[in-house]
């Protein structure tokens, strides 16, 4: 083939002369910082040659630089159209389509890019710009625009689908909208790409940690730690999910690694002080939260963990935990209130439409109280919605489901967005059983998305919101004039108890032969958590075995068959004077848990905080119960319990009597004895047990509240 010159119009060879002078100039003007005669001699050059790429291209790039990404555009596709085969001209205007938010195009340019072909330089340029629109990803996810985030990764996998940190990008984004399976797909994906990535083991531990496999957690956590052993995040998770499964010697060096790496790190902070919290130390624990409140004051959870902390804590009047929880009300809640008329059909007797919002509608204690309650609630007059907010849904969720009209998991949903289905759902009345512990969604209860909202069971104080309305409780654990101040909400007091207790299914008998029969001396135990357990109360424990030389005391800790657990235990029971030679500690346990009790004769309600569950549990299981009389809700959970099942006998009004009723039972073999052979039956036959009576005397309370909004909605 023979190749003939090209003949160039004389016009257009003196044009490209100036052209040049023009863009050196130019080049030499930008690096001295003389922008505008940078500029200026960019614009000379295109009025020499207006289609010169070179010419639009850096005047694309100067404009960007000094001026904004949108003008800069023109010249970006000018050059580009000039000259389509340098891929750099690609390169810079789909980025700047990114930084202007333009992805679609960006992707549809890049798109046609690399269906023209790949060269070595055209994919270079293909994971650069993969790599820029992954950082305006993360980007965007760190700014709390994770739609965005999603979209600019979807972006950088379509075009390179081995991109590892945008595959990781994807998942964290899909955990972050409760897509829980598909996050723990791409974070698999993202290790298989990247096996030796650390934070991706970590970011996997995380989502296997809210998808409730522990197990799965920490083996992905420790791997995290073992590749970076400095990798504070990862140190944080596990410590969260030892805490989780009560293995609090771990979460504590797990917690402190983690501020050690990184002292502003949050969520190890509360971490550590819900370890601390676990081993009673609580004081050391609400400081702990202080610090991760210190680290980030909009830290909710640890907001929450601290008001619960206080509850627990010996020396923080009811008062002060009030106080606490209604700053809590007005920083975070008070601003979200809607304030608009509700379109709820305002029929003071038609069918309700209840909702109860719970993390725990699963394997819980909770589930033992609300599900009789569900089972005997009239459905003519009321339907029930569940809005459960963890991801984890388990056997117990699936039995729930089916006492209710209706199920919604919004473990993914943000809570406007939560508010938004609950509203849209026309619920009358929205029920809080969770207050300020774990899964709590109270931020959405502030959004106010029913007319009437109750919080109930979970939490035994005020939540601090004023967008609630009421609270749910009995004179047993709220007795009138002492609790009103103490609240937000109105007191609402039902006519019996508050809430019912259910044996779990296969509970094991009571044992026929008490054990001081066998042993030759009375047994005391102690099943509350540690945290429940004040220094007085072990204080008036030592007091009871010094009168008694040959009782002996049982009491279950978590976590105490590890040395330096059980020497912190130690220490803490011989400075309140009890005597380590007599007292038996036991780690909790699930399976065997009911058999325990089959170990001591008697047992002691811990305070300032005294038991729940446990305190019902205690009673079907035949063992009689002492318990100490306070002022307030969590002081007077045996108050109530005892009772509701007609023992008031064992209700001590001090400490002093508190002893003396203990001891009065001990040396009493005969009473004891005849009081553990009937115990069982006394607490099905009581109003412990009344299901039927609970959910009627609900039901009214329901009926009557409606009736008051109605009342008031329609004289306003």
């Amino acid at each position: 083939m023979v190749h003939h010159p090209t003949a160039h119009a004389p016009g257009r060879q003196a044009a490209a002369k100036p052209v040049a002078r023009y863009l050196a100039k130019a080049a030499a003007h930008s690096a001295g910082g003389r922008i505008d005669k940078a500029r200026r001699n960019l614009q000379l050059a295109l009025e020499a040659a207006p289609d010169h790429a070179v010419a639009h291209f850096e005047l694309g790039v100067l404009t960007s630089r000094t001026e904004a990404p949108g003008p800069a555009v023109p010249h970006f596709v000018a050059a580009l159209r000039a000259e389509p085969e340098q891929p750099r001209y690609w390169l810079a205007l789909a980025v700047t389509l990114l930084v202007l938010n333009r992805i679609g195009e960006a992707r549809a340019l890049m798109e046609q890019f690399r269906d023209r072909g790949l060269d070595d330089e055209s994919r270079s340029v293909l994971r650069e710009f993969a790599d820029h629109a992954f950082a305006r990803g993360q980007e965007r996810y760190n700014a709390g625009d994770p739609a965005t985030a999603e979209i600019l990764a979807g972006l950088v996998i379509g075009l390179d689908e081995t991109h590892a940190n945008a595959t990781h990008l994807a998942g964290a984004v899909a955990a972050t909208k409760g897509r829980y399976q598909q996050a723990f797909d791409l974070f698999s994906i993202a290790i298989y790409r990247e096996p030796d990535n650390a934070a991706y083991f970590s970011s996997l531990g995380a989502v296997l940690i809210t998808m409730g496999d522990y197990t799965g957690a920490v083996s992905a956590l420790e791997r995290a730690v073992a590749l970076d052993p400095d990798l504070a995040i990862a140190h944080a998770n596990l410590s969260g999910v030892h805490q989780r499964v009560s293995r609090h010697s771990a979460a504590v060096t797990h917690a402190r690694r983690a501020i050690a790496l990184d002292p502003g790190l949050s969520n190890a902070h509360n971490n550590l002080g819900c370890s601390l919290k676990s081993l009673g130390r609580l004081r050391d624990a609400i400081a702990s939260f202080d610090r991760a409140l210190a680290a980030d004051p909009g830290h909710l959870t640890a907001h929450s963990n601290r008001l619960f902390a206080k509850l627990y804590a010996e020396g923080v009047p009811p008062a002060d935990y009030a106080a606490d929880a209604r700053s809590f009300g007005a920083r975070f809640a008070d601003p979200l209130l809607r304030r608009r008329s509700f379109a709820n059909d305002r029929d003071p007797d038609r069918r309700l439409r209840i909702g109860f919002v719970s993390g725990d509608l699963c394997t819980h204690a909770l589930a033992r109280f609300i599900e009789p309650f569900l089972r005997h609630l009239d459905r003519t007059r009321f339907a029930a919605r569940a809005y459960m907010t963890q991801a984890a849904e388990d056997a117990v969720s699936a039995r729930l489901r089916t006492l209710f009209d209706g199920w919604h998991n919004v473990a993914g949903l943000d809570d406007d967005e939560t508010a938004d289905l609950i509203e849209a759902d026309a619920i009358d009345i929205l029920v809080d059983l969770s207050g300020h512990s774990a899964g709590h969604r109270l931020l959405v209860f502030a959004r106010k998305p029913a007319p009437v909202q109750v919080t109930w069971m979970g939490h035994p104080a005020t939540t601090g919101l004023r967008a609630i309305d009421y609270r749910l409780t009995d004179s047993g654990h709220d007795a009138p004039g002492l609790s009103e101040p103490l609240h937000t909400e109105t007191v609402w007091r039902l006519p019996g108890v508050s809430a019912t207790y259910e044996a779990p299914d296969g509970i094991p008998p009571v044992r026929e032969r008490p054990p001081f029969a066998d042993n030759g001396f009375v047994t005391f135990g102690a099943m509350n958590r540690f945290e429940k357990i004040g220094d007085g109360a072990l204080e008036t424990w030592a007091e009871i075995l010094r009168v008694l030389p040959e009782a002996r005391l049982f009491m279950v800790v978590a976590d105490v068959e590890t040395p330096e657990i059980r020497a912190q235990v130690e220490a803490r029971l011989s400075q309140a004077g009890l005597p380590l030679e007599r007292i038996r500690l036991h780690p909790r346990v699930t399976a065997t848990y009911f058999e325990l009790y089959h170990t001591f004769d008697i047992a002691l309600d811990s305070f300032p905080y005294n038991g729940g569950t446990t305190s019902c549990d205690t009673l079907a299981m035949g063992v009689p119960l002492i318990a100490l009389e306070g002022s307030h809700a969590v002081a007077r959970g045996g108050v109530a319990v005892l009772t509701a099942v007609g023992l008031t006998e064992f209700v001590a009004e001090t400490r002093e009597d508190y002893v003396a009723r203990a001891v009065a039972l001990a040396r009493d073999p005969d009473r004891l004895r005849a009081m553990r052979a009937g115990l069982r039956e006394r607490v099905f036959a009581s109003p412990l047990m009344d299901h039927p009576r609970l959910a009627a005397d609900v039901g009214e309370a329901f009926r009557t509240m409606w009736r008051r909004w109605v009342d008031a909605a329609r004289s306003a």
